[in-house]
């Protein structure tokens, strides 16, 4: 029988099976269009973490506003062990280490398909989109393989 350190290694990997291939069957069938389903995904993460934790995005200071996604997602959710969020003009950058679905968004660039299920990026847009009312549009992902850290840059467009 599985030690439960096994168990936990085996569902994170069947969970990052399943968000690759759901990922991957939508990119197959709507192309380009299929990177639409960020914002609505974004969008309901948010809201659930404003009913779960209490979650109250305030002020004009997209840093502020970040600074509290990239809080949420290590203390509060796990996802990643380490982010870092920085915002210049209207480019944003994101640094993770080591991300729970590092294994879905390695597959998906392996395949020449936008990593759109990078929920790191799906929460900091949303954030932004419903504070600020600009959107986030995803330039690149690149992976440091020997580190298991990913530099997410995306844009704020009005």
């Amino acid at each position: 029988m599985a030690t439960m350190e096994e168990k936990k290694l085996r569902q994170l990997k069947l969970f990052n099976d399943i968000i690759f291939g759901f990922a991957h069957g939508l990119y197959d069938l709507f192309g380009e269009s299929a990177l639409a389903t960020v914002d609505s995904i974004g969008e309901d993460i948010l809201e659930d973490m404003e009913h779960e934790l209490g979650l109250e995005i305030a002020g004009e200071d997209p840093k502020g506003i970040l600074t509290e996604i990239e809080r949420l997602m290590v203390d509060e959710y796990g996802l990643c062990k380490s982010a870092e969020l920085s915002i210049e003009d209207h480019e944003i950058d994101l640094i993770c280490e080591g991300c729970l679905l590092w294994k879905a968004t390695k597959d998906l660039r392996e395949e020449d398909i936008p990593p759109y299920t990078c929920v790191p990026m799906m929460m900091a847009s949303a954030a932004l989109h419903k504070r600020l009312g600009k959107k986030g549009k995803f330039v690149s992902i690149e992976q440091d393989m020997d580190k298991r850290i990913c530099d997410i840059d995306f844009h704020l467009v009005e």
